[in-house]
């Protein structure tokens, strides 16, 4: 099977393409702190722009985020080794993943160790096809620790993540619906699925890393349950069906969730505790709902952080 090496990790050299992107995608979740969080990181090197979306939380309703679409890519936010969005955010690929946050509500030191291989994401989720903007494509299942600041209240957290590494061409005006779920339980366990509505079809692909082996998921069914602003989740729900034979059956809450908004798609990022059978762990329920193809920010939320800086969760 396919492996990226540790290099590939580090920023790549773009195309011509206007549309060329690289990203860096990061989610945690802490039960036991009670805090958790998401950052995406996308530049557009031949055009000069970044896009960034980072956001905190804790149970009790505590919230940070910050979002940028387009914002101007300084030469000092692209690296031999180094990605980042001005002062503000910045991930170190030194063998693992440094991530450095830097707000005046915000702060992170962060460090993301991988459980297995960084495995080419086609390879095991669809031998033999390629997905558009997904080329050069690998997610990993780790550990995320270090300590964060939100407000005045600092954290130390030890908690179970995943990242998504890409480097391709991506127009984000194609996709009219995304569900992109990854769970991790631990170092024996994850489970990731997606369904992507584009091209006027529904494409259903994922994978099972478990004890030691990668397993094609052949066929699943997930269920989302919406809030009234039809935009955020409260919780999901799916069947898997492996390549082996096996079916599974998992289901995820939803501990908070943030808004990213990017080049006109909008997505929310559920992030909440994972459940299948007796095993517990990190779910990150990434829904985009988008049937007529628009591309304005959502007019409200229920559920959802989309505000900018330090807030709390209405009750």
């Amino acid at each position: 099977m396919p492996v990226f090496s540790e290099a590939d990790d580090r920023p790549h050299r773009p195309d011509d393409d206007s549309l060329w992107q690289e990203s860096s995608l990061f989610v945690w979740h802490d039960r036991e702190a009670g805090v958790g969080g998401f950052w995406r990181l996308g530049q557009e090197p031949v055009v000069g722009a970044v896009n960034s979306c980072f956001g905190v939380f804790t149970h009790d309703g505590l919230r940070f985020r910050s979002n940028v679409t387009g914002a101007p890519l300084a030469p000092a936010d692209r690296g031999e080794a180094h990605m980042g969005w001005g002062p503000h955010l910045r991930v170190l690929f030194d063998g693992g993943a440094h991530i450095a946050a830097d707000f005046p509500d915000c702060a992170a030191d962060l460090h993301f160790a991988d459980f297995h291989p960084r495995f080419d994401y086609h390879a095991i989720a669809m031998p033999g096809r390629k997905l558009a903007g997904a080329a050069h494509h690998f997610e990993v299942s780790g550990r995320m620790t270090g300590r964060i600041r939100i407000g005045a209240r600092e954290l130390t957290i030890e908690a179970l993540g995943y990242r998504d590494r890409s480097w391709v061409r991506r127009d984000w005006s194609t996709s009219r619906g995304t569900r992109w779920w990854p769970c991790v339980f631990g170092p024996d366990l994850t489970t990731h699925i997606i369904h992507l509505v584009h091209d006027g079809r529904i494409l259903k692909v994922g994978y099972v890393w478990r004890d030691g082996e990668t397993i094609a998921i052949v066929d699943s069914d997930v269920v989302v349950e919406l809030e009234s602003d039809a935009l955020t989740p409260r919780a999901g729900r799916g069947v898997l069906h492996l390549a082996n034979g096996d079916t599974l059956e998992i289901a995820c809450d939803r501990s908070d969730a943030i808004l990213m908004h990017v080049r006109g798609y909008t997505a929310v990022e559920t992030i909440g505790t994972a459940r299948m059978g007796d095993r517990v762990g990190l779910s990150n329920l990434e829904v985009s709902s988008n049937a007529g193809g628009g591309s304005a920010l959502p007019l409200c939320t229920l559920g959802s952080n989309a505000t900018d800086g330090l807030s709390r969760r209405p009750a």
